[in-house]
């Protein structure tokens, strides 16, 4: 059985590489008209055609590549560095901005070789946070060269529409109301962290459609605005903070940091309470959150249909939670958090919408392919047609509308 494993691996690079290779080659062949020319141009101006630059993989390792000193596509001469069999297609990552990857000391890659394309650079690029890297980096060794060519599709396809060569900062503000642009792991420990205020801090995910929602309600515009701290979620807002030139780091949405957030808890020892979503739902989530996370305390839970705002608060306080997920939908959520934060005991209020349908099961969260193009609300469309049909099929081209046309990503609302 091992010597069988043994030989399927072998097998499994051989085939790797002569698909390199293939790719290579094919390459070579569609760009050697512009290879020509910049071949042309470097002799015209007396400097050599091609240079190395020099990168670093994620284990640390050294790794040369070439580029044309001149023309168009420099960094295209990198296929004949595929052809040499310096790196392959797919492989060890190469470090680039805004890459959430582990210490290098600490990290063991089931890769000898680096590569062009890898799962980190296409999560890093919709800022998705689904799966550590070691498990991205597992997965993308174990599967086949269709695998390999499908994930270097998405990753162009990725490109094409995210990558942005603005500069990455902390904090800055898009259609007026201020964000913060930090990897999923600083979201988290800002969520837990102490707070020195006297009210519970309030925090919320802006993503395509609360813009469309602030655009005609002032009070929630004011809300976003005068908010302890606000997290970008969604491609539609990457295009929007890449049109105010700034590179997004992590797509911070409550669905992913949910996890997260709940292996920090189960180590600090603070509390969840749940409020929102129909009748039975919060607690299905909550019961199976603790199913999943055993050392997790959900002080309780609550759902959305209640006119008593004091009897909720009441509840809270007593079952002295530290954290509380809002998901009563927008803008209600929003709303209700800034009017009723100053009376919350809780550390950190979060706004997290149809959270609980997701947790609870009630909802299946969309494929990973797809949530790695950014299209997460094509699935739920399709999950919920009638629902969703103004919010995504009307309001997403509203959204690009205020974007690319009126400016207001830049201008604001």
């Amino acid at each position: 059985m091992r010597e069988s494993n043994f030989e399927q691996k072998i097998s499994n690079a051989a085939v790797t590489r002569y698909t390199s290779l293939l790719i290579a080659a094919i390459f070579f062949i569609l760009l050697l008209p512009i290879y020509s020319v910049n071949f042309l141009l470097s002799i015209l101006l007396m400097k050599a055609p091609i240079e190395k630059k020099s990168w670093i993989d994620i284990s640390g390792s050294r790794v040369e590549l070439y580029q044309w000193r001149k023309g168009f596509f420099i960094d295209s001469a990198v296929v004949f560095n595929v052809l040499k069999g310096d790196i392959g297609f797919v492989g060890n990552p190469l470090l680039r901005d805004n890459i959430s990857i582990p210490k290098i000391d600490n990290f063991k890659s089931p890769f000898t070789q680096p590569g062009l394309f890898d799962y980190l650079q296409l999560h890093s690029l919709t800022g998705l946070k689904a799966e550590d890297p070691q498990t991205l980096l597992q997965k993308q060794a174990q599967q086949g060269w269709q695998a390999d060519l499908s994930m270097v599709v998405r990753i162009f396809f990725c490109r094409l529409f995210y990558s942005s060569k603005a500069k990455q900062c902390d904090a800055r503000s898009v259609f007026g109301i201020q964000f913060s642009n930090c990897q999923m792991e600083e979201a988290v420990t800002w969520v837990l962290s102490a707070s020195n205020l006297p009210v519970c801090r309030s925090a919320y995910f802006i993503n395509a459609n609360s813009i469309n929602l602030a655009a005609d309600d002032d009070a929630l515009f004011s809300v976003l605005r005068r908010s302890n701290r606000n997290f970008i979620d969604g491609s539609g807002m990457r295009l929007a903070v890449k049109k105010v030139g700034v590179q997004l780091a992590d797509n911070c949405n409550g669905t992913d940091m949910l996890p997260i957030l709940c292996e920090q808890m189960e180590k600090s020892g603070q509390s969840l309470f749940l409020l929102g979503a129909k009748p039975g739902v919060a607690n299905k989530a909550a019961k199976l959150l603790m199913q999943s996370y055993p050392k997790l305390k959900v002080a309780g839970a609550h759902h959305g249909y209640f006119s008593d705002d004091d009897a909720v608060i009441k509840q809270i306080n007593e079952s002295q939670a530290d954290i509380v997920l809002v998901a009563l939908g927008s803008p209600r959520q929003e709303l209700w958090i800034d009017q009723n934060k100053h009376k919350i005991n809780a550390n950190c209020a979060l706004a997290v919408g149809g959270l609980f349908d997701f947790f609870s099961g009630n909802v299946p969260r969309a494929p990973l392919w797809m949530r790695e193009l950014g299209l997460e609300w094509v699935w739920r469309l399709i999950q919920e047609p009638k629902t969703k049909f103004y919010r995504y099929v009307i309001g997403n081209p509203t959204f690009l509308f205020r974007v690319y046309i009126l400016n207001q990503a830049l201008r604001g609302l």
